[in-house]
């Protein structure tokens, strides 16, 4: 038994006029709520080796 999934997805703006509208809709028929967060972010462990990754994976 599952009692919290994070399907991620939407966009945050709930109108019926948002671009995700459809996504927020197919969501609730998982009887779904929506629980806002602070959201992710990146913490390097290792700031200079963080850096050298970056510049080599952006090619």
């Amino acid at each position: 038994n599952i009692n919290r999934y994070n399907f991620y997805g939407i966009t945050g703006v709930f109108s019926n006029e948002a671009d995700d509208f459809g996504v927020q809709q197919f969501k609730k028929g998982f009887n779904a709520h929506v629980e806002e967060l602070i959201g992710d972010f990146i913490k390097p462990v290792r700031p200079i080796l963080y850096k050298f990754a970056k510049l080599i994976y952006k090619v």
